[in-house]
């Protein structure tokens, strides 16, 4: 097979510098691999000078304007909304109009075919997801639906291929045996315009008592970046609609708790939603605003290749694949041409799945959720899961410089447990092979 051909002349130990730190926090410091790499002079950075000019980076508001929703923005923007409606965005909480919500054809995973067993489409009022990973459901009252209420699982997963995943119900808070309301902290990340419930303004979105405020429109669509387009419609060249382009923007949702500085994690996962967090750890990345990576209109899971504007070797132009390059990771249907995400942005969140047994091995185990991460820097001397948390599990594990790593048991044990074509290591292997992975593939490619 492809992988068992490949030869691997490793017989070095690890860095010495490595070899002193007994503890994992000072560890990290010497030997993540990749975290010292400059970013090079073709790395994507501001606009050239004959870009769009954007009048309006300050005020969320566009001076007081009222929201108008995705469909009067469609009129004049039909290709960014096209972009935006496959996006996961626009799934992020769905109107159930008492029949399963339509998502986009272009979309092949997503979808949610039925509410969970004993409850009909008329007794679900939103759907929370459904977009690539999972969805969860919200009843005609505004309490989301839980296993310890309804009794039967009430999550929804997708089909994923990447950690095995297959379409179908899935257990959802079975230890929640109280209705749990749809709140605010919630959905104001799922929405156009969200407004908690207060003393002074009682009001819940569509009446229904579980909910916790009120919002414009379901979805993240145009007006929950850009603020309200009121004023813009009528005047566009203008130009005054709100457009900030720093990660701070996305950093209100992408970030879990209230310290951007904490990768929150749980159950040796990190948060799903800590990818601000996760790249203020990353070394030189921490700058990085998150349109450098990706299109904010664009989706990364079915329209990749216009949601991806510059991969790795758009900075990293002088590293290659190392041991990797031109290889295919096969495990029975699943095919999987090996990339630098592959190794840099292991799936270390979780959403709504995990990969089992079955796919990540048993005897030395790898690990996988459903969320790629964004630290991309690799602790090659943490090969378990328990040495990239802190001892209570809540968050990861940073260094004096405040840089994380992400353990080898999410990075190559992954793929090298016996499952699939790629050949078995260890995790003590890892360690040793992983600390001198590109410097060797190096070596080897000028003899």
């Amino acid at each position: 097979m492809l992988w068992r051909s490949l030869s691997l002349d490793i017989h070095t130990s690890p860095p010495a510098a490595s070899r002193r730190s007994p503890s994992v926090v000072r560890a990290l410091s010497g030997v993540i691999a990749t975290g010292t790499l400059a970013l090079l002079a073709g790395c994507p950075g501001t606009p050239p000078d004959d870009g769009p000019v954007f009048n309006n980076p300050e005020d969320p508001t566009n001076g007081g304007a009222s929201y108008i929703g995705a469909a009067a923005c469609s009129a004049c923007h039909p290709d960014i909304d096209a972009a935006t409606r496959l996006h996961g965005h626009a799934s992020a909480l769905k109107r159930s109009e008492g029949a399963a919500p339509s998502y986009p054809t272009d979309a092949p995973r997503a979808g949610v075919p039925s509410p969970p067993d004993g409850y009909a489409w008329t007794d679900v009022s939103y759907v929370i997801g459904g977009h690539a990973k999972g969805a969860i459901f919200v009843d005609r009252d505004g309490y989301v639906l839980t296993d310890g209420v309804a009794g039967v699982n009430t999550q929804w997963n997708l089909d994923l291929p990447p950690n095995g995943t297959s379409a179908g119900f899935a257990e959802y808070l079975p230890a929640q045996a109280t209705r749990l309301p749809f709140a605010y902290d919630c959905f104001r990340c799922h929405t156009v315009n969200p407004q908690p419930q207060t003393a002074d303004d009682p009001r819940t979105q569509d009446g229904r008592p579980g909910i916790g405020g009120t919002w414009s429109e379901p979805g993240v669509m145009c007006e929950a970046c850009h603020g309200p387009g009121s004023k813009h419609a009528p005047d566009p060249e203008a130009r005054t609609m709100f457009v900030d382009s720093s990660a701070a923007l996305c950093a209100r949702c992408h970030t879990a708790g209230d310290d951007p500085d904490v990768i929150l994690a749980a159950d040796g996962y990190v948060n799903p939603n800590t990818q601000y967090a996760e790249l203020r750890a990353s070394g030189g990345h921490a700058d990085f605003a998150c349109g450098y990576c990706h299109d904010p209109h664009a989706s990364t899971a079915y329209a990749r290749a216009t949601g991806v504007r510059n991969g790795c070797v758009g900075c990293h132009a002088d590293q290659n694949l190392a041991f990797h390059d031109g290889f295919t990771f096969v495990r029975g249907d699943y095919v999987e041409a090996l990339t630098c995400e592959s190794c840099h942005m292991p799936f270390t969140g979780r959403s709504n799945s995990v990969a089992s047994a079955d796919v990540v091995g048993t005897r030395d185990p790898g690990r996988m959720g459903d969320v790629r991460g964004h630290i991309f820097r690799i602790d090659t001397q943490a090969p378990r899961y328990t040495q990239m948390f802190t001892p209570d599990g809540t968050q990861v594990i940073k260094d004096e410089k405040g840089h994380a790593g992400v353990s080898l048991d999410f990075v190559c044990l992954r793929c090298h447990n016996g499952i699939g074509n790629a050949f078995v290591i260890s995790s003590d292997g890892a360690a040793v092979i992983a600390t001198q992975m590109h410097q060797n593939a190096a070596a080897s490619a000028s003899e």
